[in-house]
């Protein structure tokens, strides 16, 4: 039965590879003694299966399921070998390494099979070279141990970056959501509203209104499925356009002030979806009968302004403008804005980066 495996978590640290470069030191015996091409062969057969078992452990690192076979695959090498040749005791340091992962970064229960390895190991020494001084497999147990607790450390801290990185993920898609819905929610409703008004009076403009329904919701789902995935831009021309449509058939009137700003995608993005939250709260909040919709550039910035003649007014900060400023601050870029005569944000984003 074929087993189904989660998606994969982490990338694979490839770069981890070299640390078996190390165990090449078991060709090391077999060069010095002129061993012949039967323990040659040995030795390159129980290398390359090791190799093998450490590239399954490096790209299933996250898998504890998988790492506990492989510890086990790796501590049957160690044993074997080290039956055979006693540079096989270098073995049992690669177990060390990846049995904190296996056991999830628990203390008690990493020390537990590490404390199990190096007893094995200590024990198989003394049984198969006793006429050798414990000299070596004492230095490898001292290393399997410093090994196994600094990989303890990165099993345990792991998990609390994926889980800031899945909450950071979660409040991105929150945003995007957020910025792109309460657009095309509000254009939505405007525009059948629109249409239910004209549908006796004017039929042919009631079935324009009714067309460009129907696009906003298709031009939505891609702008969803783009958030989702982490790659929706916002072109700034298009977003002005946009705009003014809304604010059009929300009855406001429009002044525009628009100067050709070249500026790094990241950055356009961010100013579109400021545009289009500041704009989403005209229409909705406002009760504004003109709006002002400015972007030019000033000395070492590019700054936006949004501005309106509606009730303004004192509140507390909501999510849109939490939005606005954790992405415009992302940029090292300012946003303020003022209810003391309808109201006016302004967005300040730095010129670095700027053509």
């Amino acid at each position: 039965m074929k087993i189904a495996l989660p998606p994969r978590r982490v990338r694979t640290p490839w770069g981890a590879l070299c640390w078996s470069l190390f165990m090449l030191y078991l060709f090391i015996e077999p060069y010095q003694r002129g061993a012949g091409w039967i323990e040659w062969a040995v030795t390159a057969l129980a290398f390359a299966i090791l190799v093998a078992l450490y590239t399954v452990g490096l790209m299933y690192w996250g898998y504890r399921r998988i790492l506990r076979n492989v510890c086990l695959g790796v501590l049957a090498l160690a044993m074997t070998f080290l039956a055979y040749r006693p540079s096989g005791v270098i073995l049992f340091s690669m177990v060390g390494a990846f049995a904190p992962f296996a056991v999830g970064g628990n203390i008690a229960r990493s020390i537990a099979a590490v404390a199990g390895v190096i007893s094995i190991m200590l024990l198989e020494w003394w049984l198969a070279y006793p006429q050798l001084p414990m000299d070596f497999p004492t230095i490898m147990a001292m290393q399997t141990a410093l090994v196994s607790a600094g990989t303890t450390f990165v099993a345990r801290v792991n998990p609390e970056i994926e889980r800031d990185h899945r909450v950071a993920e979660r409040e991105r898609i929150a945003r995007d959501l957020h910025d792109v819905l309460g657009h095309t929610l509000s254009s939505i409703t405007l525009k059948a509203e629109l249409a239910g008004r004209l549908l006796d009076a004017n039929p042919q403009r009631a079935l324009a209104e009714i067309n460009d329904v129907e696009r906003i919701s298709r031009e939505a789902l891609n702008e969803v499925r783009a958030a989702i995935h982490g790659y929706h831009a916002g072109d700034i021309r298009d977003e002005f356009e946009r705009a003014e449509s809304l604010l059009g058939a929300a009855g406001i009137a429009v002044e525009k002030r628009w100067e050709p700003v070249d500026v790094d995608p990241a950055r356009e993005r961010v100013l579109a979806l400021v545009l289009r939250e500041a704009v989403t709260n005209v229409v909705r909040h406002a009760q504004a009968k003109a709006c002002r919709l400015a972007l030019y550039r000033a000395s070492d910035e590019v700054r936006l302004e949004i501005g309106d003649d509606g009730r303004g007014g004192i509140h507390a900060e909501g999510l849109g403008m939490h939005s606005i400023r954790s992405r415009v601050e992302a940029f090292g870029g300012t946003a303020s804005w003022s209810g003391a005569a309808g109201t006016q944000l302004i967005v300040a984003l730095p010129i670095a980066n700027l053509a």
